[in-house]
């Protein structure tokens, strides 16, 4: 999984944690502690509403407004002083208000269904009543209670009901309190962390074109180096450096395998060495050696081609690393056709110097009989003149007669 996509899932998630954190509260956790403070109230009413009943119970009264005991009215008036009982009533078992906190209640009926079911089944009811809503009796409530209706049990015979209004206002107030504070940080730290991935995504985004930027430039680099590779008229050879690969041919070009009479894959299963003359072979172990100390060899030597004829190079090799492992570039240059030109400039230079030698001889100190014209040569023999010169220089003669020397030799044909 790349970056960029890491990233756009962490956005994902941190647009969908800032609209679920506050949903979550709302309809998850509020609702949960709400609950919680409703059972919890529930409970307190039960024990309330328990203590009671022991009252009522030990002092084996009827139900009835005019027969409550007093030490029972003195116990409800000092918990509606010690807790946060609203309001207060008990009723018989028909549904009629027998006492209330509230006087003007007594008397009244209660004939509503979940009232009988309360009857009927003898288990306690407790309902939350938001403020300024309406109770199960239809009243409306200027504070946040728990509605909770509690039988009186004695021996297993219902003889009444608790109804109990227990203020909650105070904890609903420190719940809601809660509830802004924890959904303000829960948004607040979405807020950061989404504000953090967006730019982490501007950076990746920028990061991400400059990696394409550079993967194009060294895409046209390599498109340009492959062209030259491919293209040079040079044989260009990567090798292998290190352990069994040192010498293997991993890559050649196209010059390379013409100029050697191989294939590209016959190149790719040789060695270097496989190449050279004998000669040329003993040293490349040594040459290997000096290119992964860090030279940069420039040589020449003798390489073979497939069909057996050796021909001359001049070889330049150095270190080439390549995504982290090391390869040897060696490039090949065929040169038969300088050599050539080397030796016949050569053989040009030792005629030119020996035709020099030849005129310097004919231009030098000769010496010459003042009688007969004979020359004598460096070992001392006297040589006809004419032979003399035809053997140091490339002058040839030919022989006649003078008018002068022909008058004299043959006078009779002279006119």
């Amino acid at each position: 999984m790349g970056q960029s996509s890491l990233l756009k899932i962490i956005l994902s998630i941190s647009i969908g944690a800032i609209i679920l954190f506050p949903l979550y509260t709302i309809f998850i956790e509020y609702p949960s502690f709400e609950k919680v403070i409703t059972e919890n109230t529930s409970r307190e009413a039960v024990r309330i509403a328990t203590i009671l009943s022991s009252v009522l119970i030990s002092e084996a009264v009827e139900l009835r407004a005019d027969r409550l005991p007093k030490p029972f009215l003195r116990h409800i008036q000092q918990m509606q002083t010690d807790t946060r009982i609203i309001k207060l009533k008990i009723f018989n078992p028909s549904g009629t208000v027998v006492f209330s906190t509230d006087p003007g209640e007594i008397g009244r009926i209660n004939e509503e269904q979940y009232f009988q079911r309360i009857v009927t089944s003898g288990d306690s009811k407790a309902q939350e009543i938001p403020k300024n809503s309406m109770t199960l009796e239809k009243q409306t409530m200027s504070a946040d209670v728990v509605e909770t209706y509690v039988p009186i049990m004695n021996d297993g015979k219902m003889i009444g009901v608790f109804e109990i209004y227990y203020d909650i206002s105070v904890e609903k107030n420190e719940l809601r309190s809660l509830a802004r504070r924890t959904t303000g940080a829960l948004v607040f730290l979405a807020a950061v962390l989404l504000t953090v991935v967006v730019l982490m995504m501007r950076k990746a985004s920028a990061m991400a074109d400059e990696q394409r930027r550079v993967a194009d430039i060294l895409a046209e680099s390599e498109k340009r180096y492959r062209m030259l590779f491919e293209h040079a008229g040079d044989a260009i050879f990567i090798l292998g450096s290190e352990g069994k690969n040192a010498g293997k041919i991993i890559e050649a070009n196209h010059t390379a395998a013409a100029m050697h009479g191989y294939t590209l894959n016959e190149l790719q299963k040789m060695r270097i060495t496989d190449l050279d003359t004998p000669d040329a072979a003993k040293a490349s172990v040594g040459m290997i050696r000096r290119i992964l100390d860090g030279e940069w060899i420039k040589t020449e030597l003798r390489h073979r081609r497939k069909d057996g004829t050796e021909f001359p190079v001049e070889m330049s090799a150095g270190l080439l690393e390549l995504g982290g492992q090391k390869f040897i570039l060696a490039v090949d240059r065929d040169i038969t056709a300088r050599r050539q030109v080397e030796t016949a400039r050569e053989n040009l230079i030792q005629d030119l110097k020996d035709s020099f030698e030849k005129i310097k001889t004919l231009k030098g100190l000769l010496p010459i009989c003042a009688s007969c014209k004979k020359i004598r040569d460096d070992k001392g023999y006297w040589n006809q003149i004419e032979t003399y010169i035809a053997t140091h220089s490339e002058a040839e003669f030919s022989h006649g007669l003078c008018p002068v020397c022909a008058k004299k030799l043959y006078p009779g044909f002279s006119k």
